[in-house]
Parts: structure tokens; sequence; C-alpha cells
């Protein structure tokens, strides 16, 4: 019976040794596991694993592997990884993702950056070929020639004949100073004869400031006959635009009678915004169109660019209002297609920065408050790299500061690394975070 006890005893005891040092030998390996990570291998180097990160929530960490609430694998964070994300924000990216999720780069270049700027001008006659007819003598209109607007006129063409008392006397007045000086162009005493040149001229220069013509004086000394009316003639081919006289009127010295504008050549304003003003000069070369026709297109150059914002005319109270400024255009016009007050549709091709480093605009994401691009550093490694952005132009960036010629730079997909540079960006800011995982 002694011997039954102790045969017991010692099976017991034996049992409980094995059961502490199978104890023991489990925790010694769970706390080797624990100090130094799961080793993982991928292309035949090993990477520790740091922690299991939510495939959702990046702030649910874990140490050891485990599953979401949907049965989705954690995602584990490795040490180098985790490096990279320390270094503003690089990700890394497998060749398989990088076609699957469709990454593609461009290399910066330099370039000339070009912008078309497009904008609406508006026809209007040529200053110095507007003409208002009047007379420097008051009448009536005996005739009228020209009696409705938009007639065409040539120059020289009579336009009205007017009667006026103050003409009729003053051609009297030269006719009988002519004959008078003609009875003492003999006389011998020079007074005289210097006193009748005298009363002719006075009354020949009268006639002129009256605008009769060296012509119609002269045939006036041949014929000795007095004319009782004045024609009017045009200066210059034109269209009649105002016709302010009618047949029979009586007219006043100075009083307007017509207005003819000369449309063989025109101008055409054009309006800029204040941020395309930097980028027109004078001497630009321009399309421009008539909005009936985009076929006929009309080549000009920049004329003039007016120094102020508004109308052509300085209003400072207009100029606060409108936030454009004028540029003009001279256009031929022989066949007169081209009618005052149409609108026609104006194209330039500016130069918006030249020998620029440029990359294409899809590859700056800009959040308001920076412009950002993601440069292709190798081996599937994509850095964020805040950019300073100047002109754009033909779908492309100038990068002022940020990026160097011959960087290649992520064009398409780079909104998705964007969103995983930014992941780990927040978890390198955990700072350990791993060891103490939210479960």
């Amino acid at each position: 019976m002694k011997r039954f006890w102790i045969g017991v005893l010692l099976l017991f005891l034996g049992l409980a040794i094995g059961g502490v040092g199978t104890w023991l030998y489990v925790k010694k390996s769970g706390v080797r596991s624990q100090e130094s990570g799961v080793e993982t291998k991928k292309e035949g180097t090993e990477r520790k694993v740091l922690f299991y990160r939510h495939p959702m929530n990046p702030q649910v960490t874990s140490p050891t592997p485990q599953k979401d609430e949907m049965g989705m694998d954690y995602v584990p964070v490795y040490e180098d990884e985790r490096a990279e994300a320390e270094t503003l924000g690089t990700v890394r990216i497998t060749p398989e993702k990088i076609q699957k999720i469709g990454v593609k780069t461009e290399e910066a270049k330099i370039r000339t950056l070009k912008r078309i700027v497009r904008t609406v001008g508006r026809i209007e006659p040529v200053e110095n070929k507007v003409y208002n007819i009047n007379t420097k003598v008051a009448g009536w209109v005996e005739k009228l020639y020209v009696n409705r607007t938009d007639l065409m006129v040539h120059p020289d063409e009579p336009l009205l004949e007017i009667y006026s008392p103050d003409l009729v006397a003053t051609q009297q007045e030269y006719i009988l100073a002519m004959k008078n000086l003609e009875k003492v162009k003999n006389s011998l005493y020079p007074d005289i004869k210097k006193g009748a040149e005298s009363l002719a001229q006075a009354a020949r220069q009268r006639l002129k400031y009256w605008d009769i013509s060296d012509e119609q004086i002269k045939k006036l000394e041949e014929d000795g006959a007095i004319t009782r009316t004045m024609t009017i003639y045009a200066p210059a081919h034109g269209g009649v635009t105002e016709k302010m006289v009618v047949q029979g009127q009586k007219i006043e010295a100075g009083e307007p009678l017509f207005r003819i504008i000369d449309h063989s050549v025109v101008w055409v304003y054009g309006e800029v915004y204040e941020y395309e003003i930097p980028y027109i000069k004078a001497g630009q070369d321009a399309l421009l169109s008539p909005s009936y026709s985009t076929s006929d297109i009309y080549r000009g150059k920049i004329e003039h660019i007016y120094s102020h914002l508004g109308s052509i005319r300085y209003v400072p109270e207009s100029g606060t209002e409108v936030r454009t400024a004028k540029i003009r255009f001279e256009l031929p016009n022989p066949e007169h297609k081209l009618k005052l007050g149409m609108y026609m549709n104006i194209e330039l091709a500016v130069d918006a920065a030249a020998n620029a480093v440029t990359v294409p605009d899809s590859a700056v994401i800009d959040t308001g408050a920076r412009q950002v691009v993601f440069v292709d550093m190798g081996e599937g490694r994509f850095a964020p790299r805040e950019v300073k952005i100047g002109a754009s132009g033909e779908g492309y960036y100038h990068i002022v500061s940020g990026v160097r010629a011959g960087e290649k730079v992520v064009t398409s997909a780079n909104f998705l690394i964007d969103s995983e540079s930014s992941f780990r960006a927040a978890i390198a800011g955990f700072k350990g975070s791993g060891d103490q995982g939210v479960k």
C-alpha cells in the first residue's frame, strides 16, 4: 500500500514538472515573438511586422493578426514602410498594384507655354474717319441731294445747296472790288491802287472763310455772275450715318447737317480680364472672325492697349464696376462686309511662360492651401513634393519651384497615391501606437 501511494506521488510530480516546463517554454517563445516581431519573406528579403492595422479604420491597430467585423484581415505594417512614412509620406507600391490602379508618369520638361486668350470684340469706326458736316454761314436749305441716311457718298459729291443772304452780299462786294481794282490798276497814285487791292483781298478772304473753294472763286471772277446758292460737298468716301436736316430748313452757322463715316477701315475693340493683362502686348497677332461666319478669318495685330479699365473713354465710376481692359485692332474693310456695331470672336496665342519647367496639369493636386505633386523615386517609391506653380497653358503648369527638369511626376492615379501617403504620414505620427493597439 505504501508503494502504491509513492507511485501516485511520483506520477503527479512528473506531470507537474512537465507542465511547468511546457509553460516556461511557451512563455519564452511568446516573449521572443513580441520582441522581434513576426518575420515575413517577400522577394527573398526578410521584413519585420511592427503591427497590424484595421483595413477600414487606420486608427485601430493590433499587435497580432486578426480579422475585422466583416471578416477582412488586418493589414500588416512593416518596419521599412514606417520609415518611408516618416520620410515625407513616401509610398512604396508593388509593380502589380501600379499596373492595377493605372499609375502613369511623365517627365518634367523645359518648354515655352502658350495659352489661348479668347474674347469678344466690337466693330467701331476709326476715329479720324468720322466727318461732321456743317456750314460757317447761316441760310436756308435750297436743295438736298442726300435725302436719306445710309447712302454711300464719294469725295466731292454734292450733299446740299444753301441760300445765304450774307453769302450773296459778300459775292457782290468781291465783284465790285475786282471791278474797282481793274479801273485803278494803271493809276498814277499807288495809294489808290493799294487800297483797291486790299478791298478785293478782304472780300476774297471772307469767301474762303465760308468754305468757298478756289475753283468757285475763280469762276466768280471769270463770269462775274453772283451764285445764289452755295453747294456743300462730301469730304471723303463713306456712309451717311446721320442726316439732321430737311429741304427748306433754316440752318445756323455751325449747326450739324450730316455725319459721314468712312468704314473702308474699321477698329475692333476687344476686352481682356485683369489677370490676362500681363500676357497681352502691343503687336501680338490675333485671329478675328465674325459671329455669323467663323470661316471668315481676319488676321490682325494689337494696335493699342488702353491704359485704364472700363470703357474707351475713362470714367472713374465705370472703371470700378467693369474689370476688363480694352485692346484695339485695325482691319481693312474694302467690301464693307464688316458692319459697324458687329461682334467678332478674337483669339490670341500668347506666351504664358518662356523656358519654364513644366508638368501636366493632371499631376498637380491643389488643396487650396498648397499644391503637391508625387515624384517617382524609382523601385515603386513615390514621394510627395510641395510645389509653387505659375502660369498655365496647353494642359501644363509652370513649376516655379519644387520640381527639377528631368524628374518624373505622377499624372494618373495620384489621388489614390495621395490617400495612401496621407495614411502613412498619419501612421508615422502614432509613435509606437502599434504596441498599445486598440482591439
